[in-house]
């Protein structure tokens, strides 16, 4: 983000920090002023993204969030490619998986949606009109907690079971505000939550292996199956390289 006002927002605020861990210890290492707390304690970011091209585009986002006035761009959908121009009355700005998403009105469709970043082009933050943040918005009621945007669609009741090989790392997660954890015998674990779009649990689950099993709802049991056998798939040989392979 660095050449964007939002960037320089932030690092006055990283700043202060850095000048608390710069302050002399306290008890046996009172009066040590270099104890460079700030070189032992690591974020390790999930992607990030480099928005050095987008400062402006971030700029005007920024400000319109934070005045309240509409912001008006060109907004390429991901289905297609095609931009459309849009006018969006920005709700809230939220960084997930380290990409900077906006949750606002669609002028043109009256509905509430998010939009990435990304995808904006040409952006102007209106000068004179502005709009009234609806008095029951809550950003969080347009994600899921891990599991990231909200789609639409009715939440769905997810049930998974885990080994005993990752059941610590399970318990000790926060992934939904919905969850429940159940004790398995054996020492696995069961989780419980009610998600609306399955697109990221998917992936969440794919990452476990072996030590995850979908319990339901069907229809993502039959998602997650489908994908480990195409995964596999990458991996069995040819038969005509298998045949290549025997004469060889």
């Amino acid at each position: 983000m660095r050449g964007s006002t939002l960037y320089e927002e932030i690092d006055l605020a990283a700043q202060q920090l850095l000048g608390v861990a710069r302050r002399p210890g306290r008890g046996p290492n009172a009066g040590v002023a270099d104890a460079r707390l700030e070189e032992r304690f690591l974020y390790l970011p999930f992607a990030p993204k480099d928005y050095a091209a987008h400062t402006e585009a971030l700029d005007d986002l920024f400000q319109a969030v934070a005045d309240l006035r509409p912001l008006h761009c060109r907004y390429r959908r991901a289905k297609d490619g095609r931009e459309d121009k849009v006018t969006i009355y920005p709700y809230a700005m939220v960084l997930y998986k380290d990409a900077i998403y906006c949750v606002g009105l669609h002028q043109g469709r009256n509905e509430i949606r998010t939009f990435l970043l990304d995808r904006m082009r040409d952006t102007e933050c209106g000068t004179t009109e502005r709009f009234d943040l609806p008095a029951d918005f809550r950003v969080e009621d347009y994600f899921q907690g891990t599991f990231g945007i909200w789609s639409g669609g009715s939440p769905k009741r997810v049930v998974i079971d885990f080994s005993v090989k990752v059941a610590d790392y399970v318990r000790t997660r926060k992934v939904h505000p919905s969850q429940e954890i159940e004790e398995l015998s054996g020492g696995g674990v069961r989780l419980s939550l009610d998600i609306g779009d399955m697109t990221e649990v998917t992936s969440w689950i794919l990452g476990f292996g072996e030590t995850a099993r979908v319990v339901e709802p069907p229809d993502l049991v039959e998602r997650v199956r489908q994908e480990l056998e195409h995964a596999l798939a990458n991996y069995q040989q040819d038969p005509e390289e298998k045949t290549k392979a025997k004469r060889r």
